[in-house]
């Protein structure tokens, strides 16, 4: 029986090994991979023992070579395949361990460099992994570090079934698909973001199910492949978020944060039911809840700054779903925490995206370029004869921004920049 183990994260790594050397297996790695099962005292031998051939290239060119897929591909059922082992002296193997370079990491850190992130593009691990889970009827292949004790506990039982191996094989290729589509996404990115794509690749990580979709009877989920928005808020408070409540908490931080000084904004149903910017968030707030009272009841209310006291006193005499806010002062947490049903969301990690907007309808897609018109003033043709100041036309550039958050077709009316009337449909 024979292993090879060739891993960038080398998390479980002395455990699984320890399993397998107590059940006889032949280990073979590579590089660091080898040294480090070295220093746990653990027997293992170079793949260019068997290749008889040194890694090259720094390291970008280790297993590719026909005496190493040839053993992990073989069908060892097959006489045709049992015969070309024997003429070319290929020994099949059984278990392939391998994770891939962390080229999401680096690509998310702003300080990579273009070299960087270029040599984490991993060839060889995918190449290994999808022809160890193309052949999962004999090789059991593992991807993910969680998967080393169970998988031990059944090698050790001799429990492990072809289910368990088609199960890992899942993983492999949902793991390298996902890792092709983020270099794929990578390498786009230097296009003109305004192109709408020729091909669309969506591969997002489930981070956890909701309670339930839009009605109780509906199931759902939240998924991500950042850090970053508001699906990876902080729940400082409150009942766990729903599926609308995402959408609406998403429609309130964003609007909030399209404008500067301080600036509230009120969700109803995803439509701005009250908007208000103000050099002071006290008045912000009472302006934003003056341009709806009635459907705020049970909102969602969003801020660009930190919530402080006076202003978490106010929004306690209504009734609100969610308060999503970059930061609250201890004071005004205590002051909102006292509301039982009232979810406080934290979100540090906003970073405005210029990603497309997509929606679905039978299994079909619909894609299109984030609203980022602004007008141009030196365009504005006045069709009256009373011409607008240089404060009305702020409100006027004010009013236009926020129908961007108002369902089409939007009308939005406002007096001191802040709402005080708004139709949306």
């Amino acid at each position: 029986m024979r292993a090879l183990i060739s891993v960038y994260d080398k998390t479980g790594l002395d455990k699984i090994c320890k399993v397998l050397t107590s059940l006889n297996y032949e280990i073979f790695s590579t590089g660091g991979t080898l040294n480090h099962i070295k220093n746990l005292h653990i027997k293992a031998q170079s793949i260019s023992e068997i290749t008889e051939f040194d890694e090259i290239l720094d390291g970008r060119v280790k297993t590719l070579h026909p005496k190493i897929y040839g053993g992990i591909l073989a069908n060892i059922s097959n006489s045709k395949h049992l015969e070309e082992l024997r003429k070319y002296k290929i020994e099949p193997f059984d278990v392939i361990i391998n994770n891939l370079y962390p080229f999401e990491r680096v690509i998310e850190d702003p300080n990579s460099s273009e070299d960087e992130i270029i040599e984490n593009i991993d060839i060889g691990g995918p190449s290994m992994l999808r022809a160890a889970a193309k052949n999962f009827h004999r090789v059991s292949v593992l991807v993910d570090p969680n998967d080393y004790k169970w998988f031990a506990e059944k090698l050790v039982s001799k429990t492990l079934s072809l289910q368990d191996r088609k199960k890992l094989a899942f993983k492999v290729f949902d793991r390298t698909s996902k890792y092709d589509a983020n270099i794929s996404r990578y390498l786009n990115s230097n296009f003109d973001e305004k192109d709408i794509p020729e091909i669309l690749k969506i591969s997002q990580n489930k981070l956890f199910n909701l309670r339930y979709g839009e009605n109780p009877h509906q199931k759902s989920g939240i998924y991500s492949n950042t850090n970053e928005g508001v699906a990876n808020s902080k729940l400082l408070h409150g009942k766990a978020m729903s599926y609308l409540n995402f959408l609406d908490a998403d429609a309130a931080f964003s609007s909030a944060n399209f404008f500067s000084d301080h600036t509230v904004s009120i969700i109803k149903h995803t439509n701005a039911c009250g908007l208000s910017s103000n050099n002071d968030q006290l008045t912000a707030y009472q302006n934003a809840l003056k341009g709806d009272p009635i459907s705020a009841f049970g909102g969602i209310i969003g801020f660009n700054t930190e919530v402080q006291p006076d202003t978490a006193k106010e929004i306690s005499k209504t009734f609100y779903d969610v308060v999503i806010a970059p930061s609250y002062s201890d004071q005004a947490f205590l002051i909102l925490s006292k509301k039982k049903n009232l979810r406080i969301i934290d979100i540090t990690n906003y970073k405005y995206k210029k990603v497309p907007f997509i929606k679905t309808f039978d299994g079909s897609f619909l894609i299109q370029n984030k609203d980022e018109l602004v007008f141009d003033k030196k365009k504005l043709k006045c069709v009256t004869k009373l011409k607008p100041n240089k404060k009305e036309l702020a409100e006027v550039l004010f009013a236009f921004k926020i129908s961007k958050y108002v369902k089409s077709n939007a009308i939005v009316i406002c007096k001191n920049f802040s709402t005080i009337g708004i139709g949306a449909g």
